[in-house]
């Protein structure tokens, strides 16, 4: 009668044991830098949304992208200070993601040129994306 031992039990518990410890890490920076990947690409199609809003002047208005770290904001008005918060659309990062550098882009009507220039900063736990906005409007991403 052939029957498992327990010490073999014990060698496969402790290999699967292994095998869990060595993978966890990998599929937690990979979510990581998948969920700075989607709030990249979702913070530069709002900043193209509030670029084609003002160059359509709708409702005859500026509007921009105020970024604090853990959220940013698509408003209406000459300047986050002085926007109309009904018109608000709050976008939150995902946890583990922050926000820094340029913190308040306002585009203006029919050129959709920015108020400021410069990049917004991504960061996760190893890894940075960056969004840059030119003068001339030119919005783009990279990922370091």
């Amino acid at each position: 009668m052939k029957a498992l031992s327990l010490i073999e039990i014990f060698l496969v518990v402790a290999a699967m044991g292994i095998i869990i410890l060595l993978t966890v890490p990998f599929g937690a920076d990979f979510y990581s830098s998948q969920q700075l990947e989607a709030n990249t690409v979702e913070a530069v199609q709002t900043l193209r949304r509030s670029q084609l809003k003002a160059m359509a002047q709708e409702d005859d208005s500026r509007f921009g992208v105020y970024f604090s770290q853990t959220n940013y904001t698509l408003f209406k008005g000459d300047s986050y200070a002085g926007r109309d918060p009904q018109f608000d659309e709050v976008f939150s990062l995902a946890v583990g993601v922050r926000a820094s550098g340029l913190s308040e882009v306002v585009f203006s009507k029919m050129e959709g040129k920015p108020s400021a220039t410069g990049n917004i900063i991504l960061t996760s736990q190893r890894n940075t994306n960056t969004i840059n906005i030119n003068e001339v409007g030119r919005i783009s991403e990279t990922n370091d």
